[in-house]
């Protein structure tokens, strides 16, 4: 219905929406009907369209920290996560028992470490993060946070936010459209995965318009390493 209402008050077809967006207007019908969801690259384009008091909802799919989308748009009342960040000092034995319903995810020191949470071991561990059980259902030891780097996912990712990653998820057939994780030569890259993108032929997208995309023509081992859950930041 949000979308739907936007729609009409941007005086679009869903047609013309779809042009928009760079989708099908099959997809636009589908997202009003509710039988699907945008992806999270479809979500920010929403929320560039929509006045702020609309912008507000498609934000907080996108995962970004309350403290963000209350300061630029103070009447938000989108439920986001509340996440609590530990040192790993501060996480002593017991902590989770404190936190009840709090998930443990460990944020990385190096961004090379960020394979498997299964194949970490404590040095490569920055610090933790607690975060509400609904917003990561499947428990410790699936999840990692990994910092990002630079501004070419600006204006969702700032440098210095976290991103959360499922490492569950890696089949790049199912995550078209969707920001992923992806270890490449240089390292690891936080990236949309385009839709045209094949098993074959990734392509890693940027949010900065001024970055390039990256191709990986017929790479020898999958490049996904997760699926980017959500995020957490301070914007300055």
């Amino acid at each position: 219905m949000r979308i739907k209402k936007l729609r009409k008050t941007l005086g679009l077809t869903q047609y013309a929406l779809a042009e928009k967006l760079g989708v099908l207007s099959w997809a636009v019908a589908s997202w009003e009907q509710g039988r699907f969801q945008p992806s999270g690259e479809n979500y920010a384009h929403l929320a560039r369209l929509a006045p702020p008091e609309e912008a507000r909802f498609f934000l907080g799919k996108l995962g970004l920290d309350r403290d963000t989308v209350l300061s630029k748009w103070p009447e938000s009342t989108v439920q986001l996560p509340e996440v609590r960040i530990y040192t790993t000092e501060q996480w002593k034995p017991g902590t989770e028992d404190r936190l009840r319903f709090q998930v443990q995810v460990p944020v990385l020191r190096d961004e090379a470490a960020a394979g498997s949470p299964r194949e970490i071991n404590e040095r490569d561990i920055d610090s933790f993060i607690a975060v509400p059980s609904k917003f990561v259902p499947k428990g410790t030891g699936v999840y990692t946070g990994i910092y990002i780097r630079g501004d070419s996912m600006e204006p969702i990712l700032s440098d210095r936010f976290i991103v959360v990653v499922d490492h569950t998820q890696r089949d790049p057939a199912g995550l078209r459209g969707r920001m992923v994780a992806a270890l490449v030569q240089e390292g690891v890259l936080v990236k949309w995965l385009a839709r045209e993108s094949r098993l074959d032929r990734i392509i890693l997208r940027s949010q900065n318009p001024i970055y390039d995309d990256i191709l990986l023509d017929s790479p020898e081992t999958n490049p996904i390493i997760g699926d980017v859950v959500f995020w957490w930041g301070t914007q300055g």
